[in-house]
């Protein structure tokens, strides 16, 4: 009788062979499947303190992650998240009637709109200061050369995302 695979990497046919790194790389596997869930749940939970839909509070998130001399349009929004640029108009009315985004014409381009996040914004970004403060707490706590590896494997995780995301949308 076989044993069944205990992690992704061994039911993926990738054990290392040396049990306390599969244990570690079954650890890292399982910590970033919990982080992304509990994105999720922070997502919901910021949602309804702001009572505003889970998809706006996402949006509002992406919004204030871009630089602010980064033009956002309702096509980059549709991208990023998924979803049609027909439902991306809808979340962008409930924003601006709700006041946490602007509506400008690109200066470049009129026919193009930029979606910039409006004052009441500031309102989200300060229900997230303990957060951010937090996680720059727990940053100092790593030397550079081990947040330079954090960072590799951050990025390189998002890539495994999107190569994915890209897969899934081809089916």
């Amino acid at each position: 009788m076989s044993s069944a695979p205990r992690s992704y990497h061994e039911s993926a046919g990738k054990s290392t062979g040396d049990a306390e790194r599969d244990e570690v790389l079954k650890e890292v596997m399982v910590a970033g499947r919990e982080l992304g869930l509990s994105f999720l749940s922070l997502n919901a939970a910021t949602a309804r303190a702001l009572t505003m839909h889970p998809t706006d509070a996402w949006i509002m998130s992406y919004l204030q992650s871009v630089p602010a001399d980064s033009p956002v349009s309702p096509g980059d929004i549709a991208k990023v998240t998924d979803l049609t640029t027909g439902a991306v108009t809808g979340v962008i009315d409930r924003l601006e009637a709700n006041g946490y985004v602007t509506r400008e014409r690109d200066p470049h381009d009129r026919r193009k709109v930029i979606i910039r996040p409006a004052k009441k914004s500031k309102k989200i970004a300060e229900a997230f200061r303990p957060t951010i403060e937090d996680a720059v707490e727990l940053g100092l706590a790593y030397s550079t050369a081990e947040l330079r590896i954090i960072t590799r494997y951050l990025h390189e995780s998002k890539a495994i995302t999107e190569r994915t995301i890209t897969r899934l949308r081809d089916l």
